[in-house]
Parts: structure tokens; sequence; C-alpha cells
């Protein structure tokens, strides 16, 4: 009889602990196993692209359940369709990421009618890294310095894409705020490889756009970069930031104003709403995805230098670009013309 009492209570403690919830760790690997995650990404091209992608190939390695990556392309509206999607159509469950461009942010501050998200409100992952931005010229003119170029006397062309673009917003406040007056902008081009192109040919002296596109044309011999944006880029910190070239406070301002999304990167985020569980554990699988060496390793043959960003980083950087004062707005909305 005692035997069978003592056999008894064992089955109970065993019943009783079979019976017992799985933890949030359990439970959260027990939702991702078999499920498919999608990164969408709101460009064809692009290293914000080629990044994602990469990442996309080792990301669910590190999320308990080992779940499917899929990129999804959704371009369109200079990233805000997806980032619109994200926002508002996508469930809130952790199985849809934003690969974000942070220059949609630029939108939301100058109160565009087509963006429909806060980025405030975005649950925010983490960045793969920065991307500076880099003012280059020809390689066979003769200056050494932006100072040199810019006390030269001479005119100088600077091909853009339009308003809003690196090619454009750079080379524009360097001529409105540090004393480049004689520096003119010729927009029209479809395409950064368009300007490098008439670069090439010698139809324009200038040249700007995101620092690891630059190093490419530098690596072929077609350009010199005389200036950065306040974001490092390996091999070029030793280069003059734009906003230390400002004569003026609102210079700086814009400057500083446009530098924000640069020193965010490539980030990346998830629906407001989304379990706080799962959002702790595509943080941490994003962060250690980041330092995996075959990642790493990957992402270098492409040209994309992978610094890890913290979520804590990127949420208060976007709380600071989307904090501006009055006269720095007025300012924005008449120089860099966003959305046109």
């Amino acid at each position: 009889m005692r035997l069978m009492s003592q056999a008894s209570v064992l089955a109970g403690v065993i019943a009783g602990v079979l019976a017992m919830p799985l933890s949030p760790a359990h439970a959260q690997a027990d939702f991702y196993k078999g499920k498919t995650i999608s990164i969408v990404i709101g460009a064809k091209t692009g290293n914000l692209a080629v990044a994602a992608q990469v990442v996309g190939r080792y990301l669910g390695k590190y999320i308990p359940g080992n779940p499917s990556v899929i990129n999804r392309q959704m371009p369109g509206g200079a990233h805000l369709n997806a980032t619109n999607h994200i926002f508002n159509v996508a469930e809130a469950d952790g199985l849809t990421i934003l690969a974000n461009n942070p220059n949609v942010a630029m939108g939301q501050l100058a109160k565009l009618p087509n963006v429909r998200f806060d980025a405030n409100k975005f649950i925010w992952l983490g960045s793969s890294g920065p991307d500076g931005v880099m003012f280059a010229i020809r390689a066979d003119l003769p200056y050494k310095t932006f100072q040199e170029m810019r006390d030269s006397g001479k005119d100088f062309v600077a091909g853009t894409t339009g308003p809003g673009s690196n090619a454009h917003d750079m080379p524009l406040l360097l001529k409105e705020f540090a004393g480049f007056s004689k520096l003119r902008l010729v927009a029209g081009y479809s395409a950064n490889s368009d300007i490098l192109l008439a670069v090439e040919r010698k139809e324009s002296d200038a040249y700007s756009a995101f620092a690891s596109t630059v190093q490419t044309a530098v690596d072929r011999g077609a350009v010199r970069p005389l200036v950065r944006t306040r974001t490092q880029v390996p091999g070029w910190n030793h280069l003059p930031t734009d906003e230390s070239l400002a004569q003026n406070d609102i210079g700086r301002s814009l400057m500083s104003l446009r530098g924000i999304p640069q020193s965010i990167g490539r980030a990346f985020a998830v629906r407001p709403g989304t379990p706080p569980e799962r959002v702790a554990m595509l943080r941490e699988a994003l962060a250690k995805a980041l330092k995996d060496p075959a990642l790493v390793a990957e992402a270098k043959k492409a040209k994309i230098n992978i610094v890890p960003i913290s979520a804590d980083f990127v949420t208060k950087s976007f709380a600071e670009l989307l904090n501006q004062p009055a006269p720095v707005l007025a300012a924005m909305n008449k120089y860099l013309k966003v959305g046109e």
C-alpha cells in the first residue's frame, strides 16, 4: 500500500509539472517554430536593400524556433509605401519587420500628406550600421581640400537627382551655408550612377552620395572626397564635416538635421503593439546576427560596413530628429524642400 501511495504522489507531481504553462521564452520559441518572418524593404536596389538581404540570411539562426526569413520588396514613395504598410497594415505579431530608411522621418517632420506613421511609435530593433554621406569632386581637379576649391573663385557644377536626395541636399547646404557660392546645382539626373557618369565625362565637377557609394567611385579612380557628414566613415574620418564648415547656426542645424538619419543608418522595426517578449527576442537575435563572422564577411564583400547600433540609440535618435525648434523647421522647409 505504501509503495502504491508513493507512486501515486510521484505521478501527481509529474502530471502537475506537465500541466504547468510554458515559460515566456519557451512559449515564444514555440510560436516562431515553423513560421516565416518577412523583412519588408522599400527599395529594389541600393545598400539598404542589400544589407537587409544579408541580415535576413542569418537572423532566423538566432531566433528560438529558427523560423525562415524571407525578403519582401515594396518599393514606392521613397520608402514611404513600405513604412506606411508596416505601421498600418502588417500584423503586430513579430512576423513582419521593416528594413527602414530613416530619411522617411524627414517627411514626417515636414508633415507630408502621404506620411501615415509616427517614427516615435515604431518599435525599433536596432541597426546594422550608419552610412554617412560624402561630397566628392572629379579626381582630375587639382583641389586637395574643400577650402582650396571654394576659395579658387571658379565656377563648379554639382549634378543632383533633385531636392530631398543626398546628391542634392549636401552640395546645396555647402553652397548656402559654407560660402561656396560658385557651386551651381544641376538637377534632373535619374540616379546617382548617372551623376557619376557625368563626372567621368567632365560634365559635372562634384558628386555627393552615401559614403559606401562614393567609395566605389574612389576605387574606380573617378572622384576625390573633400567633405563628410557627421557620421564617421572608415578611412575618411580626417575629412572636415559639413557642420564644421557652416558659417551660421541655421546652417549647422540643417546639416545636423540631415546627419541624424545617416547616423541611425540601416534600422529595423516592427509595428507598435508587437508582444514585448517577441520584441526582446528579435532585438537579441539581431544583435547576435550582426556579430556573426559569416554575415560580416558577406557584407564586406558587398562593400557594406557592419557596425551594430542598439535599439535604444535608434529610438533616441528619432526622438531628437522629430523635436526641432520653429526656426529650424522654417529653414528646412525653405532649403531642403522635403517631398518635392
